[in-house]
């Protein structure tokens, strides 16, 4: 509620949360199957009737139940309700099932679509979404990964992200996790935005805690 605060005072129209952000990020089917949630939970409607009274609109990575199966997916919320949802088309989650569909919506004239992490290393999912009329591609990232792939695996993410703009002719704009769980496992962050030659115009500093406000004409 904080940060959706902190956007609608600063007048976003759109704010981007990481992957699985609402419960967390598991590999674990047990873990997955367990904090999974349905979007008429009433847990969840809950957690987002306070957002309400906010004018900005959210996409926000969580796990999903959905009849007998479990998503890794992306809602996106307007006015404390769910008005879409993405499902990760390429999850390497254990128990989570692919998503077959590629929703579209607009919001201040654009019309944007979602991939989620490992929906980059297939291309084809973003061209999906490009040729749906998307002109922008929300990227939910949590590259929270063993210590010792870090450095392995720092450019490589954002290189994808920008073939992706460069190949689709469109905006990528991501939210990821930072920091160090003190477990072994940690993220430098690759929060940023790409136009659609490649230009990483805007970038969260690596093992910085923040965000990027971006006007997209």
């Amino acid at each position: 509620m904080r940060d959706l605060s902190w956007a609608d005072d600063n007048n976003v129209d759109l704010a981007i949360f990481p992957e699985c952000y609402l419960q967390g990020h598991s590999y674990d089917r047990s873990i997955n199957e367990r904090r999974a949630l349905a979007i008429d939970d009433p847990v969840l409607l809950e957690l987002l009737d306070p957002l309400s009274a906010l004018k900005t609109a959210a996409i926000i990575g969580f796990i999903e139940r959905r009849d007998a199966f479990v998503y890794n997916s992306a809602m996106l919320v307007e006015g404390g309700a769910v008005s879409g949802v993405y499902a990760k088309a390429n999850p390497l989650e254990e128990g989570c099932k692919p998503g077959e569909d590629f929703p579209v919506w607009q919001r201040a004239g654009r019309t944007f679509g979602i991939n989620i992490c490992s929906d980059f290393r297939k291309p084809r999912l973003a061209r999906k979404l490009v040729t749906r009329g998307a002109s922008v591609i929300c990227a939910l990232l949590n590259m929270m990964i063993r210590a010792d792939k870090v450095d392995h695996w720092r450019e490589p993410a954002i290189e994808s992200l920008r073939s992706c703009a460069i190949a689709n002719g469109c905006w990528v704009v991501s939210s990821d996790v930072v920091g160090d769980k003190g477990d072994g496992w940690m993220s430098c962050g690759c929060t940023l935005a790409v136009r659609p030659d490649g230009t990483v115009v805007e970038k969260v500093a690596e093992w910085d805690e923040g965000a990027i406000l971006l006007d997209i004409d």
